[in-house]
Parts: C-alpha cells; sequence; structure tokens
C-alpha cells in the first residue's frame, strides 16, 4: 500500500494540469515593476479639496470630517462619525471612496474602520481580479493556468499551482486541513534569492499572487475559516 500514495498523487497533479502544462512566459522584475508602476498610474486619484466634497455627498458632516497628517505627514482626513451616521452609510460606497482616494481618510473609531476594512478587501479583490485577468490574457494563459475544481485534492492542486508558477512542491503553499491553503515565507526567500542569482525573482511570486486573485482562490486561504461563501474542497 505504500506506493499507493504517490499513484493518486500523481493523479490528481496530472487532472489539475500539472503533467504537460505548457510553458508560461516568464516576465522580468522590470516587465513587473513597471505593470505595477503603470496600475498605480491608472488608478484612481481623489485628492482632498474632492474627497471633501464626495464625502459631504454622503452624508457625512462637515463638523465630522477634520484635517490631520499620517505619519509620514502626508495630508488626510479623520472621520469622526456618530454611530448613527455610520450606520446609514452606504458602506460599499465609503470602501470604494477610501480605494480611489488611496486611503487619504482613516476612521476614528477602531470598531468602524474594522466594519469597513471588510467591505474595502472586498472591493480591493474586486479589481486585483479584474487586474490580473487582463495580466494573464495579455500574457496567452488564460487557457493553461491550473484552475481548482470543486472536488480536487487541495494538495494536489496546490503542489499543480507550484510547478506551474516555478517553485518546487511545498515551497509557496501549505495546505492545512486538507482544504485550507497559506502562504509560505519561502516565498519571498526565494524571490530574493533569484533576484540576487540575476535570475527573475518575482515571476513565480507574481504568477501565485495572480491566480489567487483571478480565480477567487483567495477564499480558500486559513483567515476565511468559518466564512460563508467558502468555496468546498
Amino acid at each position: 500500500m505504500r506506493g499507493a500514495a504517490p499513484v493518486l498523487l500523481a493523479t490528481a497533479l496530472a487532472a489539475c494540469g500539472a503533467g504537460d502544462v505548457p510553458q508560461r512566459r516568464v516576465e522580468t522584475d522590470a516587465e513587473l515593476q513597471r505593470q505595477d508602476e503603470q496600475a498605480y498610474e491608472r488608478s484612481p486619484d481623489v485628492e482632498l479639496p474632492e474627497l471633501r466634497e464626495r464625502l459631504l455627498a454622503m452624508g457625512i458632516a462637515a463638523k465630522d470630517i477634520r484635517s490631520s497628517k499620517e505619519e509620514n505627514e502626508v495630508d488626510i482626513f479623520v472621520l469622526d462619525l456618530p454611530h448613527a451616521t455610520f450606520a446609514r452609510l452606504d458602506k460599499k460606497a465609503l470602501a470604494k471612496l477610501e480605494l480611489d482616494s488611496r486611503y487619504r481618510f482613516q476612521l476614528s473609531d477602531p470598531s468602524q474602520s474594522k466594519e469597513l476594512a471588510g467591505f474595502s478587501v472586498a472591493e480591493d479583490a474586486v479589481r486585483r481580479k479584474e487586474r490580473y485577468l487582463q495580466e494573464l490574457a495579455a500574457n496567452g494563459e488564460m487557457d493553461i493556468f491550473p484552475r481548482y475544481r470543486p472536488g480536487t485534492s487541495m494538495t494536489a492542486y496546490a503542489r499543480s499551482l507550484e510547478h506551474y508558477c516555478g517553485y518546487r512542491p511545498g515551497e509557496a503553499l501549505n495546505v492545512v486541513d486538507g482544504r485550507w491553503l497559506e502562504y509560505r515565507n519561502s516565498m519571498v526567500d526565494n524571490a530574493v534569492e533569484r533576484q540576487r542569482a540575476n535570475e527573475p525573482g518575482m515571476a513565480a511570486f507574481k504568477c501565485i499572487v495572480r491566480v489567487v486573485y483571478a480565480t477567487d482562490l483567495q477564499s480558500q486561504f486559513v483567515g476565511n475559516r468559518g466564512r460563508q461563501g467558502a468555496t468546498e474542497s
């Protein structure tokens, strides 16, 4: 029976596409940096005068908006919102404005800040998905990168994704309780080592991140255990 496990794993990897996956185009660190710069340049940039007007338009009183500075001396607004005001605000719209303003405002109430963070994370995931799908399409990867299918072994899928992106088995992803994923610190260490060897350092790291966001795989990470909507394995 000892030989059964490797056979089963090999079969699952083949089902995930790890066996004969076509070679993806490996981008240079300079290309990836430029992509990040272009994405930042294309992103909304709502500055303070317009930001104040948009906050007022959302129903926030002028007296509840005060000027402040971040630790790096960047001018921002702090919102001292009464609970009744925060309760009736459109949280999705406020989260979008938070991203569009590049975090030029903060909520003074920690509980409000925590609640808004959930909406901001969700909106950021939507934006990342759109971006990374475009990048995968531009690289000709839409039909070749491994996609997780419900019922597939999560361990087999993790090994398949690592193989596709250029990692050794278990180098980038941990599988927890057979169904949840988490990034390994070695992902970053690997990127740094490759850069020091004058090899593309960020390509494998970015490959994993693209697939995670492009396919909504972040719902399968350990931080989402117990949350409704997580994909069943």
